[in-house]
């Protein structure tokens, strides 16, 4: 008797973790799902795009839309036109702090220097965007900001 109520309490913490696990990899987004989906919103089909992932981070009053992907320089300046955005050179950190954990695919500080562009003013669609792009490697990270 005792040894079939601890095999069930077994079984069950079993259940429990795996479904925690399971639970905190969808929070941090593993596996990703719909990247380039997302990523083609911005881009036409004329630009490549490969490895694209999209995440959402909501808080009380603001929602931070993360994207990284891999594209081509001409795709990045269609991108900065088309934002409104400006260059502020090279950088070899990005100045942005991600307050919940970020997805595992977020990793812009493996990238030793890249170019950084911001909103000079909101987008046409009325929000604000950063970039940073590394021609080297040819990835890019995108966040939109509604707040």
């Amino acid at each position: 008797m005792k040894r079939r109520l601890l095999l069930k309490l077994s079984l069950f913490l079993i259940l429990v973790a795996l479904l925690g696990g399971f639970a905190y990899l969808r929070y941090i987004d593993w596996p990703s799902f719909g990247g380039a989906k997302e990523v083609r919103v911005y881009l036409p089909e004329e630009y490549p795009v490969k490895d694209a992932h999209h995440y959402t981070l909501r808080s009380f009053m603001d929602t931070w839309e993360l994207y990284r992907f891999t594209t081509t320089p001409d795709a990045i300046n269609f991108l900065v036109e088309n934002l409104n955005l400006e260059s502020h050179g090279i950088v070899h950190e990005f100045p942005l702090i991600v307050s919940k954990p970020p997805p595992y695919w977020w990793d812009p500080e493996l990238l030793r220097e890249a170019e950084y562009f911001s909103s000079r003013e909101r987008a046409p669609d009325g929000r604000l965007y950063d970039l940073l792009y590394s021609k080297e490697m040819g990835i890019a990270y995108l966040i939109r900001f509604d707040g």
